[in-house]
Order: C-alpha cells, then structure tokens, then sequence
C-alpha cells in the first residue's frame, strides 16, 4: 500500500464519519520500529506548527489492508477529535468509546510482524530480539555486562509468499 492510498482511505473516512478532509500529511517511515502508526503534532514552544500520520512501512509491508487500514482509522480517529477540540489520547474516554463505535481496534491489538534483530550476550550468552538494529552498540548485559554481539535478523511475516 502506498502512500495515495493510505490518504484516499483516510480521507473517505474522515468525511463520512467525522465530516471533516484530511487536511495533514500521511508519511510511510522505514525508521519507525516500535509502534505501528502515529498521530504526531509539531509544536514549538505552546503553538501547534505542524501535523501528520505516521505509519510503519514494516507494518505495511507484512500485514493485510484490512490490519493496515484498522491502524490507519485509530490515527485518523485521533487526528479527528484533536481537530474538533476533542479528547485525543488513547487513555481519554471520549477516544475509547469513538473507536468502540466505529468499530476500531484500541491501542497495542496487534502483535510486530515483521524483522527483528537478535542479539546475545558475549559471555553468558542471554539472548534477546529487538525491533531496532544497533542495540548492541548502545547496551550493555544486566547479568555480566558485557557487550552484546548482533546474531542477525528474524523475519516473521503473514505474507511468507511475499519474500
């Protein structure tokens, strides 16, 4: 799915249920790992300077329209109610009832697919995954610590016929 695609989406959504364009840009991110879309709004000092949608292109590239397209309306629904004066977070109550609503899916429903980096202790060799590459840069063991060494890439797809 392309970027087009996600803003015709978003852009029917918003006008047959909320009435309003979309108005902000939707940007695809190959450096977003640990959430799967994004409302991000800019400010400088107290004033509001700019908006967009973000969504993971690993997201997008291992998962169904129908997954992508319920992440994209749970920012749109976000985006919305910010616009309107509303209660925005995921934690509002006005939020969580929009989405029951509509139909959505609230926050952290679906699992990361995709690729995951495996790391390992140098000495004890505990080993972990995560979703970001150069941990073992930054990070050191809470057994031993030691230095981690990078072991390479997991990939966990829904789409195996895709790679």
């Amino acid at each position: 799915m392309k970027t087009v695609d996600l803003e015709y989406y978003a852009d029917q959504f918003l006008k047959r249920h909320f009435n309003i364009p979309l108005s902000i840009p939707i940007r695809i991110s190959g450096r977003m790992t640990s959430k799967l879309g994004a409302f991000k709004i800019q400010y400088q000092g107290r004033k509001m300077v700019s908006s967009e949608i973000v969504m993971s292109a690993n997201f997008i590239h291992n998962n169904h329209t129908d997954t992508i397209l319920d992440v994209l309306y749970h920012e749109c629904v976000h985006y919305a109610l910010f616009s309107l004066g509303r209660p925005f977070r995921d934690s509002d109550k006005e939020f969580i009832s929009t989405l029951k609503s509509l139909g959505i899916s609230e926050t952290k429903t679906y699992q990361y697919k995709g690729i995951t980096h495996l790391y390992a202790c140098s000495r004890c060799n505990y080993q972990f995954t995560k979703n970001m590459k150069g941990y073992e840069k930054r990070y050191r063991c809470r057994y031993c610590q030691k230095r981690f060494v990078y072991k390479g890439t997991i990939h966990s797809s829904p789409h195996p016929e895709y790679h």
